[in-house]
């Protein structure tokens, strides 16, 4: 069975904005995907196609050559970092997700052995409603119901 996951995107407030001489924020979606049972959260990091590829280490540009072909100009692709809430760290892990802003299908794939993660799943991210004075997601994609977490 698959595990339950809850994916939330945010728009980033800092995309375009530089942080570094003459470079700038490309993310145009910051994501979190957090799977239930064990719980683990990923942060995921939306950027175009071109962008995504720029950024591969050599260990990833196998995963680069099969993401080539299932995309078009219409995807976000996103590399996967596990986040520690304990200690506030961030690992890189062997996966990628992708956003289809035409359909808003959301593929993730995850192979973390020391979660225990090895899963993929396709979901559709859905509009969430705006809620004042509160920091809500852009698009959720969950294949669980929310209100037993």
């Amino acid at each position: 069975m698959q595990k339950e996951i809850a994916v939330r995107l945010f728009q980033n407030a800092k995309y375009g904005t530089t942080y570094a001489k003459g470079v700038r924020h490309q993310a145009l979606f910051n994501a979190t995907a957090d799977i239930k049972n064990p719980k683990v959260k990923y942060v995921l990091d939306f950027y175009t196609y071109a962008h995504w590829e720029f950024l591969a280490k050599e260990n990833q540009l196998d995963i680069v050559n099969q993401v080539q072909g299932e995309i078009d100009k219409d995807s976000l692709v996103s590399w996967v970092v596990r986040y520690d809430l304990a200690t506030k760290t961030k690992t890189p892990v062997y996966g990628f997700s992708t956003l289809d802003m035409k359909t808003n299908k959301l593929i993730l794939c995850v192979l973390d052995g020391d979660a225990e993660i090895e899963d993929s799943w396709q979901l559709t991210a859905k509009p969430c409603r705006a809620v004042a004075g509160k920091n809500v997601a852009e698009l959720l994609a969950t294949n669980s119901e929310l209100a037993n977490w």
